[in-house]
């Protein structure tokens, strides 16, 4: 009886924990093209931009055109892999004017991100700190239909 007891709470804690885990987006299954809103707010001094880019995502590559910082348009491609709920972009390859390379790191798509996926609208997003100024940058993005 004490055995059979046990083996109730074994299970029932492993159904919990398993329920209470987020479920794994493959790969394969976020891969597409999606376009939506691009968010960069600056935290520190209250206030944004944003812009409407398109990001394609096919066999861990990816490419984005459309983020801009108002002057100029800006485009890159890289890698990029998925671990549990974040998404991590390598820029490997990326268009940006000479004057503005110091700000690579706010413009360019790149670095960890945390993100969320329903099968047809993506949303990442990461907060981080440059220059002693707290920034946001948020993705809104929707998968493009199927020619």
């Amino acid at each position: 009886m004490k055995k059979i007891v046990l083996v109730i709470i074994f299970a029932l804690v492993c159904g919990v924990v398993l329920t209470s885990c987020d479920k794994v987006t493959d790969v394969n299954e976020i891969e597409g093209t999606y376009g939506g809103t691009y968010t960069w707010k600056n935290l520190t001094r209250d206030w944004s931009w944003s812009s409407t880019p398109t990001i394609e995502l096919k066999n861990g590559k990816y490419t984005y055109k459309g983020l801009s910082n108002g002057r100029y348009y800006h485009s890159g491609s890289g890698n990029f892999t998925i671990k549990g709920n974040k998404i991590t972009f390598e820029l490997t390859d990326y268009d940006i004017p000479m004057e503005d390379i110091d700000v690579v790191e706010e413009w360019q798509l790149q670095g960890e991100y945390k993100y969320k996926f329903d099968g047809n609208k993506l949303i990442f997003s990461k907060t981080c700190t440059v220059y002693a100024e707290k920034y946001k940058y948020e993705f809104e993005l929707r998968r493009a239909a199927s020619r």
